[in-house]
């Protein structure tokens, strides 16, 4: 199989420049200090030396990578992306031959794990945006709940029918 050749534009030009990536990232919204942008389906030549995090760790190209066509291009079979709740890591897969030869020969896809971002804090719901949303909605059911106790709200009764 063949590799599908796609013009070189601007992207590859100005992903690595990480004021460009700020920018993108400001022009949707994207705030806080772990904010990254995460590119997928644009191989990654490592057999060149070409590295898929980009822009001082911005931007991350995880292209899967599994198409056989691009594995002797690309020199891997692809990256899989793990965020956990202590950071990112960057798993380099190595190509896999086939379901025969993993059963005959015991082998099973081969693969590199590279930290690409730990934090010294393990992060909890209540450290997201939806962290937020959730202690909003606490604040204004204790709210509720303090003018139900001081009588300020009555109870309501259901009539029976």
């Amino acid at each position: 199989k063949e590799t599908h050749k796609e013009a070189k534009g601007c992207y590859f030009r100005l992903r690595d420049n990480e004021e460009i990536c700020d920018r993108i990232m400001d022009a949707f919204e994207v705030k806080g200090p772990n904010r990254h942008i995460i590119n997928g389906h644009v191989p990654v030549h490592v057999k060149k030396g070409e590295n898929p995090i980009k822009a001082n760790g911005k931007l991350m190209v995880i292209d899967g990578g599994f198409s056989q066509a691009y594995h002797k291009e690309t020199g891997i079979a692809g990256y899989t992306l793990v965020y956990h709740s202590r950071g990112f890591q960057l798993v380099q897969h190595e190509p896999f031959t086939s379901a025969r030869d993993a059963v005959l020969r015991g082998t099973d896809i081969k693969s590199t794990t590279q930290i690409v971002e730990m934090s010294a804090h393990r992060m909890r719901v209540s450290d997201t945006d939806k962290g937020e949303e959730i202690k909003g909605q606490i604040a204004d059911l204790e709210k509720l709940l303090y003018a139900y106790r001081h009588g300020i709200i009555k109870e309501r009764t259901q009539l029976k029918n």
